[in-house]
């Protein structure tokens, strides 16, 4: 039986209608892309602003992004890359009007960043145990949550003995006024990492841990393993979305950068852009690990031409859609 006319008119429509189509194509990708596209509607001129599309492959995966035209500054025009194992990375793209246009954005190759560990309240082998699987908890939930970074030349050292230890370090309060100092000049200082003391308590607490937003992290001898995820969280220069009591619309204690949880476990790509894309970043200001690639001060949580919003998702996190 020969098919209805206006099925294979339909037909040539949806494929005319596709060949007009936009496409990135992400270059380095092992298991899955997804991209955040910034220009304007070619039909109308209707900024778009952090369009998700996300694809399974390895490789080369080409992207459907639909029909761009470019956006008249202060908008961007440009397309932001994410994957498993890779470090997000943007790139300038000059759409046209007319359809069609093909660009390629290779993601980045995942950033391996040192750390030194500082042992001050013992028992040594206790808690250089507590520290190696903390650490691997950090390294697992960055591959699933596609952060694209990776703890290397991970070093343990024990300071147990140190003669310079006193009560104000294995027992550290002040907030973010406490004196960083002493633990750099007192117990040892490694640069270019970032240097973890597992003390004895902070603010009171044996399960409580705290960051400078920089190379330094204190962490109680009793914290859970989730913990230094979330104080590496803070040298990535992210804050938390809430405060203790009680989740928001977008975020819950699963968050990693949640303050007051033992089940952090998820990050949302607004979070890993503003890690890898603020100057304050350890990732950048640290390390330097992303030379020669852009940034982006990102104030604040919420959506602006150059940043995402935090809650942005591309993938589905616990309880929350991808949005």
């Amino acid at each position: 039986m020969a098919r209805p006319p206006w099925r294979a008119h339909t037909c040539l429509a949806a494929l005319l209608a596709l060949a007009a189509c936009d496409t990135v194509t992400a270059r380095n990708v092992s298991l899955d892309a997804g991209l955040l596209v910034d220009g304007a509607e070619s039909s109308d001129g209707t900024i778009v602003n952090d369009r998700g599309r996300t694809r399974e492959g390895s490789g080369e995966v080409e992207l459907n992004v639909g029909r761009l035209a470019s956006a008249a500054a202060p908008n961007r025009n440009e397309a932001v890359g994410f994957g498993q194992n890779r470090a997000p990375r943007r790139a300038d793209l000059p759409w046209t009007s007319g359809g069609g246009d093909r660009f390629f954005l290779s993601l980045g190759d995942q950033l391996r960043l040192p750390a030194t560990v500082w042992i001050v309240q013992g028992p040594f082998p206790a808690q250089r145990d507590h520290a190696f699987i903390a650490a691997l908890n950090a390294v697992v939930i960055w591959s699933r949550e596609r952060m694209g970074t990776m703890l290397t030349d991970f070093q343990i050292k024990d300071a147990t003995a140190d003669p310079d230890i006193d009560n104000a370090l294995l027992n550290s309060t002040g907030g973010d006024n406490r004196n960083w100092n002493d633990f750099s000049t007192k117990i040892g200082f490694d640069a270019k990492r970032i240097n973890i003391y597992w003390i004895n308590t902070v603010e009171g607490s044996t399960t409580t841990g705290w960051s400078d937003f920089g190379a330094r992290i204190v962490m109680g001898k009793d914290t859970g393993d989730e913990l230094l995820v979330h104080e590496l969280g803070h040298a990535f220069s992210l804050q938390h979305p809430q405060g203790c009591g009680g989740s928001t619309a977008q975020f819950d204690p699963t968050n990693v950068m949640w303050p007051c949880s033992d089940s952090r476990a998820f990050l949302t790509e607004g979070q890993i852009f503003r890690g890898h894309f603020n100057p304050a970043s350890t990732i950048n200001s640290l390390y330097g690990a992303r030379p020669d690639q852009p940034t982006a001060g990102c104030q604040g949580a919420g959506q602006t031409a150059e940043c995402p919003a935090l809650e942005r998702r591309l993938w589905a996190d616990g309880g929350y859609p991808a949005n």
